[in-house]
């Protein structure tokens, strides 16, 4: 993790922490999920459980990686 990327998740949790102390529930909500949907994004499309809903061709696409020979699109 560069120091940007850190920087950014810093302030979006600052942020949110912020917000739900000063009372902007709404705010604080919206924060508190793109900072846990971002949080657990990573793990989740390299898992075999993301291959297994969405199936291989859609997490190839996903992932940027070239399509089977045997794809039917």
């Amino acid at each position: 993790m560069n120091n940007v990327t850190r920087i950014n998740w810093f302030v979006l949790v600052y942020l949110a922490i912020w917000c739900w102390v000063d009372g902007f529930t709404t705010t604080a909500f919206a924060l508190t999920t793109l900072v846990s949907f971002e949080a657990l994004w990573s793990p989740f499309i390299h898992s075999k459980l993301a291959v297994k809903l969405f199936g291989t061709d859609t997490m190839a696409e996903v992932l940027g990686e070239q399509k089977s020979a045997t794809s039917r699109h």
